[in-house]
């Protein structure tokens, strides 16, 4: 008689069901590790600034100056524009600040002014009175700085701000 050598405990095995080809766990293990990349990558990307570019505006005058500031929701990422603001010493600056966004906003001057929470639509003076020094600007909202929503305010010379103008001309 002719001894079975197979073991006693093997159960039949279905066609397509047996194994699953090893390249296809790793095409979707793959698949998921650029998908995480991909978010991990538009999240740094928005808060880094997005598609932000640096605007910039120059105000100077004896009298009173009034500036437009928009708190917008960017592209990817929250934004003020403009994002930097120079004025000449001793300039006397309003700041007209309009949220343009679809969310809450405020923005607050590290010299002490602060808007209140502004809804979408919503607009607020702030008088920084007369500017002699560098401050910076920010929504105090959590996230909201981390996020690009700042405003640099810089100091320039009167002679300093004339010989750049007449360089431009």
């Amino acid at each position: 008689m002719t001894a079975d050598r197979s073991p006693a405990s093997t159960a039949p095995v279905k066609e397509g069901a047996a194994k699953r080809p090893r390249w296809r766990r790793v095409a979707i293990a793959g698949a998921l590790g650029v998908l995480v990349l991909a978010i991990v990558g538009v999240a740094a990307f928005g808060l880094s600034g997005g598609f932000d570019k640096e605007t910039s505006q120059r105000v100077s005058g004896t009298r009173t100056q009034v500036v437009s500031v928009a708190l917008v929701d960017a592209v990817v990422g929250l934004d003020v524009t403009p994002d930097v603001l120079k004025v000449v010493r001793g300039t006397h600056v309003v700041l007209n600040v309009v949220n343009e966004g679809d969310e809450d906003h405020d923005l607050a001057v590290d010299g002490g002014a602060r808007t209140s929470t502004l809804s979408p639509g919503q607009s607020e003076r702030l008088d920084l009175g007369r500017v002699v020094d560098d401050w910076a600007a920010w929504c105090t909202l959590p996230d909201h700085k981390l996020a690009g929503m700042t405003l640099d305010i810089q100091v320039v010379d009167p002679s300093a701000a004339l010989t750049q103008q007449t360089h431009a001309i």
